[in-house]
């Protein structure tokens, strides 16, 4: 009994391994042949396991035949998997040929004496005696061995990075696989409790370890592949969407520019400097949105909610006739903890995008108004244009989410009022009816200003 506890937690072992490979990885070539690995060494040391304990002859032979069965198969598998961890395709004919060789010594096995002939007693328990013809498979697994340490040195000299450092791993594995060739010798009559299966559980454990190393580092550099592909895409809408910006004000400086060099014109100088203006005010909406995402709440301060609001309206670059179209109250006020930079490029968002949609509509106006109360105060900011529809609302709030055409609009402004809301203790919400309304509540918790 002492005795099969080892075939028996090695043979569990390996079930478990060929279970991971096969339901946490791809079907690729390599891991198929890993999976044979294991299922031929489980059902080997099973074999073992069992043999060891049984006391009858003719049950030992064959068991014995059973489990000489899958170590014929053995050497074959682990040069099938260093064929394919090396990406050596021209060797799989040679691999092919091996196994047809393990075949005809498997149909020899259980038709002569002349592969194994009979078995041994040992202390241990029951052994496979060799017979005339069981040095082929030996040199079988020699051959395939070396052939197989051959190819993964080769390709690992040739190669680099992550992959070079899992053949290395198979290289170490296979030496120590090599090992294990010292329980031939209890095949030929010599007593001792074979420790070859330490050397194999060890060196097919360090394939194993190769194995899943290669796959998650793979699959990290394939997420960060993706998710640098995607930052790389953002930082190119972003560009596109500054120099879609900005673009026009430019051109405006540039035509304005060149009728004042021609004539003396202060409502062109006026021009020039509210537009120059405009560029600048686009730039630092820019900026401080995407600074949004590092916001340090030890630098708040109280202020007053009606001063930021006024302060908005009287900074902001409009255009025309658009600062008609806002409506107001400002017969209400409250104080909040926050920054009041911060709120104001809120109102700035707020306002850009409602005059957008107002110009897409062809119609609609912009009220601002506040309640206050002791636990919860609210900034309302209702426009009546095109609105928002209903499939688009629930997206509003992620950064990079735009329903504006590609270059107008890059996603980054509701999800930076989102973020300072909740760096204020508040929350924005926002309720629209397509071609009808879209109303923003901005809550601040009441304070004492105390």
């Amino acid at each position: 009994m002492l005795y099969s506890i080892l075939p028996a937690a090695v043979a569990l072992y390996f079930l478990i391994a060929g279970l991971v490979v096969q339901f946490m990885f791809s079907n690729h070539q390599s891991h198929f042949a890993f999976i044979i690995l294991c299922i031929t060494t489980f059902s080997w040391q099973l074999t073992w396991a069992i043999l060891f304990q049984v006391n009858d002859p003719e049950l030992a032979d064959i068991l014995i035949k059973i489990g000489y069965l899958f170590i014929f198969f053995l050497p074959t598998s682990i040069y099938h998997f260093l064929v394919n961890i090396s990406h050596s395709r021209r060797e799989i004919h040679y691999v092919y040929l091996s196994y047809a060789i393990a075949c005809l010594l498997a149909i020899l096995l259980f038709t002569t004496d002349l592969v194994i002939s009979g078995h041994y007693q040992y202390y241990f328990g029951f052994y496979p005696k060799a017979g005339q013809l069981h040095i082929i498979h030996v040199l079988q697994t020699a051959i395939v061995t070396l052939r197989g340490l051959y190819l993964v040195y080769k390709k690992q000299r040739e190669s680099s990075g992550l992959f070079k450092s899992q053949l290395r791993y198979c290289l170490l594995s296979l030496l120590i696989y090599i090992l294990a060739a010292v329980d031939y010798l209890c095949n030929y009559g010599i007593e001792f409790y074979p420790p070859g299966i330490f050397f194999i559980t060890i060196g097919l454990s360090v394939f194993l370890y190769a194995l899943l190393k290669m796959e998650l580092m793979t699959s990290f550099h394939q997420v960060f592949t993706q998710v640098h592909d995607k930052g790389v895409n953002l930082l190119k809408s972003l560009a596109e969407n500054i120099a879609h910006e900005l673009r026009t004000p430019l051109a405006i400086i540039q035509m304005d520019a060149k009728s004042a060099k021609s004539q003396s014109s202060p409502y062109l100088l006026d021009n020039i400097i509210n537009t120059a203006n405009h560029a600048n005010f686009i730039i630092n909406m820019l900026l401080t949105n995407l600074r949004s995402s590092i916001i340090d709440a030890a630098d708040f301060k109280i202020y007053a909610a009606k001063d930021c609001i006024n302060k908005a309206l009287d900074t902001y670059p409009f255009q025309k006739d658009e600062r008609k179209h806002i409506v107001y109250n400002n017969n209400i006020d409250f104080y909040f903890r926050g920054s009041d930079i911060m709120l104001i490029y809120i109102i700035y968002n707020l306002i850009s995008n409602a005059l957008y949609f107002i110009a897409k509509a062809e119609k609609g106006n912009i009220e601002i108004w506040l309640e206050h109360s002791d636990n919860i105060n609210l900034i309302h900011f209702r426009d009546t244009g095109s609105g928002i529809p209903e499939d688009e609302l629930q997206h509003v709030f992620n950064d990079f989410y735009s329903s504006k055409p590609e270059g107008v609009g890059n996603g980054l402004g509701l999800g930076f009022c989102g973020r300072v809301m909740n760096s204020f203790g508040g929350s924005i919400e926002v309720s629209s009816s397509e071609n009808k309304f879209t109303h923003f509540i901005l809550s601040f918790p009441g304070i004492d200003r105390q």
